[in-house]
């Protein structure tokens, strides 16, 4: 049997499998190229065992001594001796090696190569034509037509091996994709004759149950079923591995959606990255490995190239053994675990060669107990295969958040540049030091998105009789749950009408879901108010309740004597209510958090003015808060003036402009600051450094740009030129240029001795 495949990975694959067969094989192709576990099978290690191999090395031994010889006789005919001795030599080594590859090639069963190394040029020319009886090839699918018919040509009978759903050729020129050299040879086949040559494998050997059902039903027509000792296995069932929320569950959806980790956006660079996914595949493999699952058995898989750069900057000095692919660089392969970064996040919904459908089943069903997905939900989802990859997870699996996970998330509904701009009001939740104080029953950033994780699988339909209350919430009471998915718009309403009322307390039935309780404590954080989850299971519920007096702002309280002296009126105490009620966007308008966060300060400064309405001068008091304002912040540059003064906002922006852009530093940069060209901000000398203030990858990739671009290679980029000066150059040019005209004339003197 000859047995091909495209690579030399997928061949080795075979190797492996027909030697714990106690099969003969032979392994075609240069060692250097071979898997170090099967070099034992390579034609090279067989000849090196076999009978003649002491004879060749015997026949090279004595090439190697004529050789000598030849070079050291001065005598023509000695020479001539030599070489006829050599001629004889090297004709007996070359009949011997054959003669042993021969006997090697026909002692064994299998003859395993490449496409193209099983060409007549190889060592199979030694064998007649019709000698093997059947040729397989495997990973057909994604092997070129014109490189199938090289060994195809060796026997009567084929067998075909692969799946044409999943990833196709690698072909790259467009033009010849086009004109149909991206059709592989089995796709053709299975096109032209169906069911008449094609026969499904419906039973798999690798996957979970629940993994395998969303590729039946999304490619496979739903033909496909999970074997019996593969259906329910799990990361949990491995020997060392303890039962923990991450290990005992097949499916796990990272939603970045609304967190703010969008891709880098660098017009330069073809390929893409996500460095806040890196970030959650870190925290996600390390929670893996802390549960006792060995690195080898995870790998992260991301259809970028430079995504698995990041990848492997932060995690290959960490977990050596953990493998970081792309996904057709791990096409054939399978782990225990894997972890998937889709790395698209952007506001335009582009989500480029995702769109590939193969390219996805092949990234899926890598795994054999465990899949987690790392995307973002809103951006994937305008692609319809996608959706329905997202929609699947959602149903079967579990459902997370970014912020579960990071703590230090800027909203989506915050730039970066408002976070830590002129008006220096940073985004509610994006730093620890804007979170609230911790209270009972409060939480907050990553708080609330751990409040939101489902302890089991998804809830099944609306629970019924007293497993639920019949009406719920306000101060405790009940409210009958609203049935379908997507209730958003629903839950603000219910959250803003709260706002608005007297109530203090409003309460959530147990029958919501993952996503419907997330989407709570989201609507919650962003109208500032209180929100938790209590129970376990099915009897998980959120509750959300208001703060007393304005602890809803996020800005720093009047000091309470002041307050004390100067009690608000009521309808001073219900404005804020009314207009974050107004806010809130009614008729399913979404919230806008900037505007909120611009009138909770000038909210602020309304409670500052009613403080000091008792102290003397009017003049003397704006110093005095301006004063204490200073001293308290410590950043002038961030505070936002009380009032909607034009000029103030000018002078605060130009105080921001003249203060370093790093967090919590309030050096000054009129003098020495120093220009970042990466983000176009003025820093210190202390953080000037791309790396230190966070645009270390930027600036590695606009060295690359420039390398690649340019051509040249600057301190700390590569070797060192090791190029001759010019004048040293033409120095030893005239230094050769004269020994050549010396050696000349010794030639033709010599020339002229032989004629007399």
């Amino acid at each position: 049997v000859l047995c091909c495949a495209p690579s030399n990975i997928a061949v080795d694959n075979l190797v492996e499998r027909l030697a714990h067969c106690e099969q003969r094989v032979l392994r075609l192709g240069h060692p250097a190229r071979l898997l170090e576990s099967i070099q034992q099978h390579s034609l090279d290690a067989v000849l090196a065992r076999s009978d003649s191999a002491q004879i060749v090395a015997d026949i090279r031994k004595e090439i190697d001594q004529v050789f000598v010889k030849n070079k050291k006789t001065q005598d023509k005919r000695e020479k001539g001796n030599f070489r006829n001795e050599l001629k004889q030599l090297r004709k007996e080594l070359k009949e011997r090696e054959e003669a042993a590859m021969l006997q090697s090639l026909t002692s064994a069963h299998v003859v395993l190569a490449t496409n193209t190394g099983a060409s007549s040029d190889g060592p199979l020319k030694l064998l007649p034509e019709s000698y093997f009886d059947v040729v397989v090839i495997d990973e057909c699918a994604q092997a070129l037509e014109a490189s199938c018919w090289i060994p195809l040509l060796k026997a009567r009978k084929c067998i075909l091996a692969g799946d044409h759903k999943q990833l196709p050729p690698t072909v790259i020129s467009h033009k010849a994709g086009l004109a149909g050299l991206s059709l592989s040879l089995m796709e053709r086949l299975a096109e032209q004759h169906g069911e008449r040559a094609v026969r499904l494998l419906t039973v798999q050997y690798r996957m979970h149950d629940a993994i395998s059902q969303w590729a039946s039903e999304a490619l496979y027509g739903g033909q496909l079923t999970a074997h019996p000792s593969v259906a329910q296995h799990l990361l949990r069932d491995l020997p060392g591995v303890a039962p923990t929320e991450e290990t005992a569950v097949p499916l796990l959806l990272i939603d970045t959606a609304g967190c703010g980790l969008f891709e880098l956006d660098e017009e330069e660079e073809q390929s893409r990255g996500n460095p806040g996914e890196v970030r959650l595949v870190s925290l996600h493999v390390q929670a893996l490995v802390d549960a006792g699952v060995p690195a080898r058995d995870i790998a992260v898989i991301t259809p970028y190239n430079l995504q698995v750069d990041l990848l492997r900057q932060s995690l290959a000095h960490r977990y050596p053994e953990l493998e970081m692919k792309s996904v057709d660089g791990f096409q054939g392969r399978e782990k225990e675990a894997v972890i998937l970064s889709f790395v698209r996040s952007n506001r335009k919904g582009e989500v480029g060669f995702l769109a590939e459908d193969r390219r996805i089943n092949v990234a899926v069903t890598r795994a054999r107990r465990h899949v987690a997905i790392v995307c973002d939900s809103r951006t994937v989802t305008n692609h319809a295969f996608l959706k329905t990859l997202v929609g699947y997870f959602t149903e079967h699996g579990e459902v997370r958040t970014a912020f579960e996970y990071l703590d230090d998330i800027v909203p989506e509904n915050y730039s970066h540049e408002s976070a830590q701009g002129p008006a220096g009001v940073k985004a509610q939740g994006s730093a620890p030091e804007m979170k609230r104080p911790p209270c009972s029953g409060q939480q907050t950033g990553g708080q609330a998105a751990r409040a939101a994780r489902l302890d089991q699988k998804k809830l099944d339909a609306k629970p019924s009789g007293s497993e639920a209350p019949s009406q719920p919430s306000l101060n405790g009471g009940g409210l009958e749950p609203v049935e379908g998915r997507d209730n958003e718009d629903h839950f603000r309403a219910m959250i803003t009408a709260f706002v608005a009322s007297e109530e203090t307390r409003l309460e959530f039935p147990a029958s919501l879901n993952a996503h419907d309780r997330m989407r709570v404590h989201q609507i919650a954080e962003e109208m500032g108010l209180r929100h938790s989850s209590s129970g376990e299971g099915r009897g998980r519920r959120v509750t959300v309740s208001k703060s007393t007096g304005p602890a809803l702002l996020p800005s720093s309280p009047p000091q309470p004597s002041a307050r004390a002296k100067h009690p608000p009126s009521p309808t001073q105490a219900e404005h804020p209510r009314s207009e974050l009620s107004s806010s809130g966007g009614r008729g399913g308008d979404p919230l806008d958090l900037k505007a909120l966060h611009l009138e909770r300060q000038r909210e602020a400064g309304r409670w500052e003015q009613l403080a000091t309405k008792g102290q003397a001068g009017a003049g003397t008091r704006r110093l005095s808060e301006k004063k204490k304002r200073k001293e308290g912040k410590g950043h002038t540059a961030r505070a936002l003036p009380v009032e909607e003064d034009f000029d103030a906002l000018v002078s605060a922006a130009i105080r921001a402009d003249n203060t370093c852009g790093f967090a919590k530093c309030s050096a000054s940069v009129v003098t020495l600051g120093q220009l970042c060209p990466h983000c176009s901000r003025r820093y210190c000398l202390s953080h000037h450094l791309p790396e230190v203030h966070g645009c270390g990858e930027r600036a590695r990739a606009h060295a690359r740009q420039r390398i690649s671009r340019e051509g040249v290679l600057y301190a700390g980029s590569g070797t060192k030129d090791r190029t001759l000066d010019p004048a040293r150059r033409a120095q030893l040019q005239r230094r050769l240029d004269t020994k050549l005209d010396a050696l000349t004339s010794q030639r033709k003197s010599k020339r002229k001795d032989k004629e007399k």
